[in-house]
């Protein structure tokens, strides 16, 4: 069974336990089946590095590869409940609010290895590794389609949320 599989799998079997599943309590069991897999993370230079692992109607997974410098931009999740666990590394996470529709820093956090920490469907913040490279894995309840994305002087786009690398990447692997 490949990976994706496997994630889809798991979260049928979370499914049909008392609680509707959420992206925080589903997010432990995933990143246990994740775990063999890490090896197989795509660094890059340039840029952070998206990895999708799993794509349905009802949930995103991905991964996320992070060197020194490299952050997303201030943005928001247009709704989407998310949750993340921060696998290696660690990562800066700062918090926005955004009175007169202007992002102001309101909280600076620091997301050490094993933490994990939940994406609200109204939350606007920017991630980046503390130092060193990091591997983070997020799961959004339903799929984050689009970002709102944020500058200074206030939100300046709608963009798609999309991947640096194919799905084939990490969704052909099979566990040893």
């Amino acid at each position: 069974m490949n990976l994706p599989d496997r994630i889809q799998e798991l979260l049928g079997e979370l499914a049909v336990l008392a609680e509707r599943p959420t992206p925080e309590s589903v997010l432990l069991p995933v990143a246990k089946e994740m775990e063999p897999y890490l090896g197989c993370v795509r660094f890059s230079a340039e840029r952070y590095m998206r990895h999708p692992v799993l794509l349905a109607p009802d949930w995103e997974v991905m991964l996320i590869a992070w060197e020194t410098g490299q952050k997303t931009p201030i943005h928001d999740h247009r709704g989407v409940m998310g949750s993340m666990l921060v696998f290696s590394g660690s990562l800066v996470e700062e918090v926005f609010d955004a009175p007169e529709n202007k992002p102001a820093l309101v909280e600076r956090a620091d997301r050490g290895e094993g933490e994990t920490c939940l994406t609200s469907p109204t939350l606007l913040h920017r991630l980046f590794p503390r130092r060193g490279r990091s591997v983070s894995l997020h799961i959004y309840r339903p799929p984050l389609r689009e970002m709102g994305i944020w500058e200074p002087e206030g939100m300046t786009e709608i963009r798609a949320s999309g991947y640096d690398l194919p799905a084939e990447t990490l969704s052909t692997l099979r566990r040893a």
